[in-house]
């Protein structure tokens, strides 16, 4: 089931971008480093945490592959996926996978967006936890998740300064009046 989550996960992400793509505007400025930093981490993790799951086999969690692990991975991971997918169709021509800023840009502020700046990268980092649990070993979920969260922070640091750059004040009061990551805390 969870090769199947990632999959649908992955159909239901080009199908929203396909249906953006109809929308698109004038790109003003673009940035694609940090997509690429982001690409080499999830890989990087995932080549890493198959020779932890190996290597360290006391650190292993067997429970996480149990029917109860599986439900409870998929549960966290579908919750991360649609709370991605919301932020990204409610983002509408706004959203490409590169940093951007588009002719007449503005910042979104409903769904999502009304508590959190970055909602898609939080059901990013979500869905990839859950997907990591069936790994069932603490030194492979640790790396790969601490990997992802690396790679987005470095993300979140390029998206707001190319948003402060393009929007200006209009983007610094909505920073002062939302948490990035975690509604109330950060």
């Amino acid at each position: 089931m969870i090769p199947i989550s990632a999959l649908l996960w992955v159909a239901c992400e080009m199908v929203l971008r396909l249906r953006q793509r109809r929308n698109r505007g004038r790109t003003v400025s673009r940035e694609w480093r940090s997509l690429v930093v982001i690409w080499v981490c999830a890989v990087l993790g995932g080549v890493l945490a198959g020779q932890l799951a190996v290597h360290l086999t006391a650190l292993g969690i067997p429970w996480l592959r149990s029917g109860q692990g599986i439900v409870l991975a998929l549960v966290i991971a579908w919750c991360g996926i649609a709370l991605r997918l919301w932020s990204v169709a409610t983002l509408g021509r706004f959203f490409r996978p590169i940093v951007h800023i588009l002719e007449g840009h503005q910042i979104v502020r409903t769904g999502p967006y009304r508590v959190l700046r970055h909602p898609a990268y939080t059901g990013v980092m979500v869905a990839l936890f859950g997907l990591t649990l069936p790994l069932a070993n603490i030194a492979a979920i640790v790396v790969v998740d601490a990997l992802i969260v690396i790679a987005v922070l470095f993300r979140i640091g390029v998206e707001e300064r190319a948003l402060l750059d393009g929007l200006g004040e209009q983007y610094a009061q909505y920073m002062a009046h939302t948490r990035r990551l975690i509604p109330g805390i950060w």
